[in-house]
């Protein structure tokens, strides 16, 4: 077939058609078969994306309206500092599932790459293991952190302080769940950039 395969894009390791669609034909799996595990991690980052952007602006119009009270009216509302700072702790966390399939993460490839093939499986192996363990403490110690302060509540918004305690459990579950959905649908993490199919 000579020349470029328009409309089709490999994203690591998995094989998009112009639609968006994710399939499996990259991976092995049968070529145009949908890949339903794949399909589950994109919608999730998809709403993951969605929500990030909503609470972006959110600290964004909170913060200006901060700057505008305290030297324009010369008097800053309270809860606006209170609310970016919870958004700020959520996004931080949502954001850690919202771009771990596309390789986001600051990584450093100098050992993984200077190793032959088959090493290089078994340390991205025992990196997945420590991602989700890693995953699995913070969600433990995020849901401590949050049933210890349910019954406290924040000086200004007045809310359970449970809520934002709770930002680092929901983000260890969704961590976890990106990565399991991602390699249940054979998505191999050695692949770390969007590569053009020639």
């Amino acid at each position: 077939m000579g020349g470029q395969v328009r409309g089709r894009q490999v994203i690591q390791g998995v094989e998009k058609t112009a639609s968006g669609s994710p399939q499996a034909g990259s991976l092995g799996l049968g070529l145009g078969v949908p890949n339903a595990f794949i399909a589950w991690a994109i919608r999730i980052e998809r709403t993951l994306d969605a929500i990030l952007g909503l609470m972006l602006l959110t600290v964004t119009l909170a913060l200006f309206y901060q700057v505008f009270g305290r030297y324009v009216v010369g008097r800053a509302p309270a809860w606006t500092e209170e609310v970016a700072r919870m958004m700020v702790a959520w996004m931080a966390m949502l954001g850690t599932g919202a771009c771990l399939r596309e390789g986001g993460h600051v990584a450093v490839g100098a050992l993984v790459n200077s190793v032959s093939p088959r090493v290089k499986v078994v340390l991205l192996a025992l990196r997945d293991m420590a991602v989700m363990t890693t995953a699995g403490v913070l969600g433990w110690a995020g849901m401590r952190f949050a049933m210890l302060n349910a019954e406290q509540e924040s000086a200004a918004l007045e809310i359970p302080m449970a809520i934002p305690y709770s930002a680092m459990a929901v983000g260890a579950v969704l961590l976890a769940l990106v990565l399991t959905l991602a390699r249940l649908g054979g998505q191999t993490p050695a692949v770390d950039s969007i590569l053009p199919v020639e």
